[in-house]
């Protein structure tokens, strides 16, 4: 068995350190999301949450804003980017499919923690509410 508290103070990067401090890469990401047992902080805070996200193509800068809500929050819509790639978005997907490695240059961040008790049209208020903040449907990868 793994003594996880060995291997955080040996890797600091496996701990988890708040929210306003997540800031991955797709490959840190990806070891996270496939790792349940060496990231299980990880995994719990990501999971009790919903949130507002920002991914940022560091090739060129664009953003998306994206919003996590349902029963597994946070983590279950990061996994979903993991998996696919693109996580279901249209904006993300035509990056993809022009520049298919893209991906590995996306860089994920929480913009907003949420409560798991507000609705998802309160959560949809958010996200769109960051989008033109940050402009992201005229000069990112959001499509809407």
């Amino acid at each position: 068995m793994v003594n996880i508290s060995v291997d955080i103070y040996k890797n600091p990067r496996l701990a988890f350190n708040g929210f306003e401090n997540v800031l991955l890469s797709y490959g840190e990401l990806k070891e996270i999301m496939k790792d349940q047992t060496l990231y299980e902080n990880w995994h719990t805070a990501l999971s009790s949450i919903y949130a507002i996200y920002l991914i940022v193509d560091s090739a060129d800068g664009k953003m998306y804003v994206g919003s996590a809500y349902g029963s597994g929050g946070l983590l279950e819509r990061w996994k979903c980017y993991v998996d696919t790639k693109h996580g279901g978005n249209k904006g993300i997907k035509e990056v993809i499919c022009n520049y298919p490695d893209r991906f590995e240059h996306f860089q994920f961040s929480i913009l907003q923690v949420l409560p798991k008790n507000i609705t998802d049209e309160e959560v949809i208020k958010f996200e769109n509410l960051y989008k033109k903040k940050l402009l992201s449907i005229k000069y990112g990868m959001n499509e809407n």
